[in-house]
């Protein structure tokens, strides 16, 4: 039963580990870690980016979106939509510890049992992921809009606090 719980715990690890990001960067996979971008028209691009938090995935899906917007060599872009989506923490996941005495069979004795459901199992394993999506207009003017950022600034602001490889650079 031990040694049960023990290989029930290593898999919990080891899914923990390989289900965090890794920093910024493009996401590998359709369900990946990291940034995915879309130009919809020639100056319009959705944008998302797939974290641990929420407010991680808020900030790295702004750099991705000032990235984008100097690399196509404008100066600003706007907020036109957005949201976000994923499996935040949740609290429904649930062990069972049961503790029985009783007779079984020839002698007396105790039992102690753990469960964990196979749907409880799967999502401590997939661990958090969460990922924001914006839709943009890149554009060359900073109107006093609360919406429009100054790409550069976004870039200046955000990119020391992201956790950035030194290859990555801005487009």
């Amino acid at each position: 039963m031990k040694h049960y719980i023990l290989l029930g715990f290593a898999a919990l690890t080891l899914g923990a580990c390989a289900s965090t990001s890794a920093g910024y960067g493009p996401a590998q996979s359709a369900a990946g870690y990291g940034y995915k971008n879309t130009q919809i028209q020639q100056d319009r691009f959705r944008v998302s980016y797939t974290a641990d938090d929420v407010t991680q995935a808020r900030d790295l899906v702004l750099l991705r979106a000032a990235e984008v917007t100097l690399g196509e060599g404008y100066s600003h872009f706007k907020v036109i939509n957005g949201g976000t989506s994923g499996n935040g923490p949740s609290p429904n996941i649930a062990s069972n510890v049961g503790l029985g005495f009783g007779s079984f069979g020839r002698r007396n004795s105790s039992r102690v049992n753990l469960g964990l459901g196979v749907n409880d199992l799967g999502r401590a394993l997939e661990g958090t992921k969460v990922t924001e999506s914006i839709e943009i207009i890149a554009q060359n003017t900073g109107a006093s809009d609360p919406n429009v950022y100054d790409a550069q600034s976004v870039v200046n602001n955000l990119r020391p606090a992201a956790p950035v490889p030194p290859a990555v650079q801005t487009p």
